[in-house]
């Protein structure tokens, strides 16, 4: 029969420094993938907006133009639109009463984010609580609804000119 022997500390060795770097691994992957830091240094906010166009889970929540969380839920309540964000705790006094939440965009294809302005004066906005939202911004949607009219509005002129309507 073979005899069973003791676990050897060499290999001891060998398991504790697996698992040590597996921690060290971990916490280094965390500390530079993303903004959101650990869940633990996440402060959680919400806004409304009356549309909340090419905003998802997952699209970045940016302080004064510097990536600072992520959307977590959009949800529709009413009228209005819930948006929940996350944004990294350490960011927490530059969020005020007297800062602005607005829809803001990655890119020109529509992928959303929100747009939060930086501000030292107001009181602190509490775990859970609203930013206040400002006017929304303008879409690329928008803008071609706008070409479109003004398009059909010289097509129209041009039109009366050549039927003799009109002074040129």
């Amino acid at each position: 029969m073979p005899r069973t022997r003791s676990l050897a500390w060499s290999e001891l060795k060998i398991g504790v420094l697996a698992i040590a770097a597996t921690i060290v691994a971990a916490i280094a992957i965390f500390m530079v993938t993303g903004t959101r830091g650990f869940p633990w240094q996440r402060y959680s906010l919400k806004t409304q907006f009356v549309n909340a166009a090419g905003l998802k889970s997952g699209s970045p929540v940016r302080l004064a133009g510097v990536e600072v969380g992520q959307v977590t839920d959009v949800v529709l309540t009413g009228e209005l639109v819930d948006v929940l964000f996350e944004v990294n705790a350490g960011y927490r006094d530059r969020i005020r009463s007297t800062s602005v939440a607005t829809l803001g965009s990655i890119s020109l294809l529509g992928q959303g984010a929100v747009d939060i302005t930086a501000s030292t004066s107001g009181t602190p906005i509490p775990e859970g609580g609203y930013v206040p939202h400002g006017a929304a911004a303008v879409q690329l949607a928008d803008v071609a609804t706008q070409a479109s009219q003004g398009v059909s509005e010289i097509t129209g002129l041009l039109q009366d000119m050549r039927a003799g309507k009109g002074t040129v």
